[in-house]
């Protein structure tokens, strides 16, 4: 077997050609099984994006966010004890998949209950939620799991869907030490395959940072950026949002009905408005207002109190004008409160535009972790060969990088130490998406200053990985071939 060179963002196919050519020389068996899948997996061009995070994090509201529709169960508390994919199909159904390998369909939507499916949910490995019509965010495949607290680490089915993703979402409402370490468990659960080259952190619900009142952004602007600081190494980055705002400002749940409802609440007393908006309980019993019991309830359902507030301002600022706001208008004042757009911004930037590399690093490490846990009975000439050639397509720029993302978790969890300049040297070389950004130099730096600094980073990365320290040094060098690789693809200095 031998490897073929890349280009262009090509990987996808090479990998996939290669699998085909293990596949014909396998026996019948897990093995094949597994390379068959992963040929079969390269063959389209989905993104597998998982939601994670811990209970009650608002992991199914991110999800319906982005797939512009209430499909999974969200609620006060915990929903999701079943592991649920979610694409577009012909028509509205649910297949229930069972841990025996069988599976049954059925008509309709995801049932807050599992117990609903037909089934016991242990009985349960996941289900798979199609529906017509449906066009979520970079037409992506949304994976939502179970809680984190909610199960004793995480089961098989959920290991075992987190494994086929390609890239990963993690949830957290109030970051804290434990998103640390449920994020470094989940990462290790996942053998490793979620870094920070294709997992960010969203920080949900940010209009109950504090009080809940006023404008949240500032705090929650830092609370995001310190936690990013935090977690730097196992995700990208961490983004702050209001979860409801933004499955309501990507749906189709808000309709010109509703914004009827918001004129008529904005013609009440601005005072009564103040004190009936304090809270969500407050609201939902003020009865001498101008909305029934049951309009207030579904207006608190789509925006909450945060939400209403922006509603109501927008209502103001178009009454000023002479003008009624209407259900798009106040749409678009929904994702822009919402913080929504940032997250879709990074999701297309980290895992849409790079999705080739990210569905290719998945593919090879499932079929790598095959060969290891089912391979032993294969002749010993055939595992060398497929090592090799893992190898050899490894080493691909971009395949490289992903290592040098799983470093970046071992430096967060402190069992690889680097100085803060090599650390942070380590980050950039890993996650930037330009030579120039990978360097951690300016995007308009010319040719010449970027080979200059190419071949001065791959220096001290030399004297890292001729130290004494082993771990330190395989991915120093792995840092080095990269700077080597940006200073020979950088044309050299033209001389007159």
């Amino acid at each position: 077997m031998t490897a073929a060179p890349s280009r262009g963002g090509e990987l996808a196919p090479l990998v996939a050609g290669f699998f085909a050519e293990l596949e014909g020389l396998l026996p019948p068996g897990p093995p094949a099984a597994a390379v068959r899948a992963a040929r079969e997996r390269l063959a389209g061009r989905t993104l597998r994006i998982a939601v994670g995070g811990r209970m009650n994090a608002g992991k199914s509201t991110l999800v319906n966010a982005l797939l512009g529709r209430r499909l999974a169960a969200s609620a006060a508390t915990e929903c999701t004890t079943v592991v649920a994919w979610f694409r577009p199909g012909p028509l509205n159904r649910i297949q229930v998949r069972h841990r025996d390998g069988t599976a049954h369909w059925r008509p309709g939507g995801l049932p807050r209950d599992p117990r609903d499916l037909g089934l016991p949910a242990e009985r349960i490995a996941e289900v798979v939620v199609e529906a017509a019509g449906l066009r979520p965010v970079g037409d992506c495949e949304l994976v939502d799991t179970p809680g984190l607290d909610s199960l004793s680490g995480l089961d098989a089915p959920a290991l075992d869907a987190l494994a086929r993703a390609d890239a990963m979402i993690y949830v957290m409402p109030h970051p804290g030490a434990g998103d640390a370490e449920a994020l470094g468990a989940l990462r290790a659960q996942a053998d490793g395959r979620m870094t920070a080259l294709n997992a960010v952190g969203v920080l949900s619900r940010i209009d109950l940072l504090g009080e809940g009142h006023g404008d949240p952004w500032p705090r929650a602007r830092q609370v995001a950026a310190t936690n990013a600081d935090r977690l730097a190494g196992l995700v990208d980055e961490v983004l702050p949002v209001v979860g409801l705002l933004a499955q309501t400002a990507l749906g189709d749940d808000f309709t010109e009905p509703d914004a009827a409802l918001v004129r008529r609440l904005a013609d009440a007393p601005a005072g009564e408005l103040r004190r009936a908006l304090y809270s969500g309980r407050r609201f939902l019993d003020w009865d001498t207002g101008p909305l029934t019991r049951t309009e207030r309830g579904r207006l608190f359902g789509l925006l909450g109190v945060y939400g209403i507030d922006t509603a109501l301002a927008a209502a103001r600022r178009y009454r000023a004008e002479g003008r009624p706001i209407g259900a798009a208008a106040l749409l678009a004042e929904f994702r822009a409160a919402s913080g929504i757009a940032a997250v879709v911004e990074q999701l297309t930037r980290r895992f849409v535009d790079t999705a080739d590399v990210l569905r290719s690093a998945a593919a090879l490490g499932a079929v790598e972790a095959s060969l290891v846990t089912t391979g032993e009975d294969l002749p010993a000439d055939l595992l060398r060969q497929a090592r090799a050639r893992i190898g050899e397509l490894r080493r691909h720029p971009e395949l490289r990088r992903h290592e040098l993302a799983r470093a970046l978790a071992a430096v967060a969890a402190r069992r690889i130490e680097l100085d803060q300049d090599a650390a942070e040297a380590l980050l950039a070389l890993a996650t930037g998406r330009t030579p120039a950004a990978r360097l951690r130099l300016p995007e308009d730096t010319t040719p010449a200053a970027l080979r200059r600094a190419a071949a001065h980073a791959a220096r001290d990365w030399r004297r890292l990985e001729d130290g004494p320290l082993r771990d330190v040094g395989r991915y120093a060098r792995i840092a080095r071939e990269l700077c080597e690789a940006i200073y020979f693809a950088t044309p050299p200095e033209e001389t007159p």
